[in-house]
């Protein structure tokens, strides 16, 4: 549990990180973004046997990114559940594997963003294109597979230096 806890607060402060390198606008979106910690919580689903325990990190993780980083309520919160029960559902249909794992990850983003554009719209909170919300997808894309690809393998590798099957 301690390495998952780890990661996932390495990639929560890799959101600030990578924005402060990779400047991005709503007009102007880098290449060079996406959310690393709805990457992480992909990587991590199979290797939690308990996913009571996987969802409580999910929530808290969704309040941390609503305090910090979107200063909303409670809107990544119920984004990163609904987001955790998608990766759920796509690993039990999916197998585990780095191709699978980086599409998922895909999906996740794309859905993190289409849900927090219908979100917004619906409340009238932020008015922006679809062509513009296509536009972040896209260019989420390249950061999402790189990012990854590297978490998976760090962390497949962690987890079997430490001869640890899954979080109970």
């Amino acid at each position: 549990m301690l390495i998952a806890i780890i990661y996932l607060l390495f990639s929560f402060i890799m959101e600030n990180i990578m924005g402060n390198i990779f400047l991005s606008t709503l007009s102007n979106i880098s290449f060079f973004t996406t959310i690393y910690t709805v990457c992480a919580l992909v990587v991590l689903l199979p290797y939690f046997a308990n996913y009571k325990k996987y969802y409580i990190l999910v929530g808290i993780f969704g309040l941390l990114f609503d305090i910090v980083y979107t200063g909303s309520f409670f809107l990544n919160f119920f984004i990163f559940i609904v987001i955790g029960v998608v990766i759920n559902f796509l690993y039990h249909i999916l197998s585990e594997n780095i191709v699978m794992t980086n599409l998922i990850s895909i999906v996740c983003i794309g859905l993190y963003h289409i849900l927090s554009f219908f979100i917004l719209s619906i409340t009238n909170y932020a008015d922006y294109s679809i062509m513009l919300l296509l536009k972040v997808i896209l260019h989420s894309l390249i950061m999402t597979i790189i990012y990854t690809s590297i978490s998976y393998l760090i962390i497949k590798w962690l987890y079997n230096r430490f001869s640890i099957r899954q979080v109970k």
